[in-house]
């Protein structure tokens, strides 16, 4: 409800501050000025949540902290167009608030070659800094359709409740949870809520990546001091959870560095561009791109359940990712064809006549 709230509070004073989303690039979906709040909401809704029912400790303290620095650069970057460099640095800022200051670190990948656990050792924090930078830019980068970084993270973070219990952040993923839906209702214009359509912004999208990191880091995290300590979630399984946002950044960076452009600028070469362009909708490819992200998150959580080798759930995921890749320089070609098939299908000469009636 604090969520709902303050989303229907933001929303009219976007355009006092200058926040909103004006159409003006062709990779743009929306026809009208949109507001960049539900970040902003999303993360009010989760501190208000906090103050109200826990004790902030040190480490909470840490982890909220590095969500503040990405919501007002954030937020900054909506207003002003920052550019990709102080978004950089305020990712590494946020990684070290949380690696650091709340001692959420990745200390072992698990046993991903069959050779034993690998344990990360003084490679602990710039490895989990690595990571978590690299997987905000993922949600940045997926935030390009209606509903589709609000719930990529929704589903990973639903996957990771059943299994948040001992591992210090269960106080921070219902929240959370809590503070997604109503953004989503709004964004989607579902249920009443189209005249609060709004989008994420910067400051939202990273929000969602750092907050899915934190989640995903602990829940994985072995305890201190003990690397043989088995965890919540192996990161083979993990890696599972957040398929999608993986997918799109490897494939689209793997496809820019080929072409000899910067991996940080815009385009219309995302997953989800290519499937609404191939389905006609961006309410398809929205289905289609959740759909799948619920299965990978299924395909982790059940292999860990039933003992698959973290060897095997690597293996699997590497697999999928290779044809990803290899589909990438096909994929121009085969919407080609698609789009002269539809137009051949639209054409006048396409449509049957009737036959005479003799009489």
């Amino acid at each position: 409800m604090a969520s709902y709230a303050l989303l229907r509070t933001l929303h009219p004073l976007a355009a006092r501050f200058g926040l909103l989303d004006h159409p003006t690039e062709r990779r743009k979906q929306h026809r009208q000025p949109t507001p960049l709040v539900g970040g902003i909401a999303i993360f009010l809704a989760l501190l208000l949540a906090l103050l109200l029912t826990v004790q902030i400790d040190h480490r909470l303290a840490f982890g909220l902290g590095g969500a503040a620095v990405l919501v007002v650069v954030g937020g900054l970057d909506d207003r002003h167009g920052l550019g990709w460099k102080p978004r950089m640095l305020a990712q590494v800022v946020a990684a070290l608030l949380l690696t650091l200051g709340a001692g959420v670190q990745l200390t072992s990948l698990g046993d991903l070659f069959g050779l034993g656990p690998l344990a990360l050792g003084v490679f602990a924090v710039p490895f989990t800094v690595f990571a978590t930078v690299g997987l905000i830019n993922a949600f940045n980068m997926i935030d390009g359709i209606d509903g589709l970084a609000g719930g990529v993270a929704l589903i990973a973070l639903l996957a990771l409740l059943p299994l948040s219990s001992g591992t210090g952040t269960e106080v921070v993923l219902l929240p959370a949870i809590a503070a997604i839906v109503p953004y989503l209702l709004c964004n989607l214009g579902l249920f009443g809520c189209r005249r609060y359509k709004l989008f994420l912004g910067d400051a939202g999208s990273l929000l969602l990546g750092y907050l899915v990191t934190w989640m995903l880091i602990g829940a994985v995290q072995a305890p201190i001091g003990s690397v043989q300590a088995p965890s919540a979630l192996e990161p083979a399984a993990a890696i599972w959870l957040i398929a999608i946002p993986l997918l799109d950044a490897l494939g689209v960076i793997a496809k820019r560095l080929l072409k000899r452009r910067s991996p940080f600028g815009a385009d219309r070469g995302h997953l989800h561009h290519q499937l609404s362009r191939v389905f006609g909708s961006t309410q398809r490819a929205l289905v289609v791109l959740l759909s799948a992200a619920a299965l990978f998150a299924g395909i982790g959580l059940v292999g860990q359940a039933l003992g698959v080798a973290p060897a095997v759930l690597l293996g699997m995921a590497l697999g999928i990712f290779l044809v990803h890749l290899a589909a990438q320089p096909l994929a121009p070609r085969a919407y080609r064809r698609l789009m002269r098939r539809r137009r051949a299908a639209c054409s006048p000469m396409a449509v049957q006549q009737p036959e005479p009636v003799l009489q």
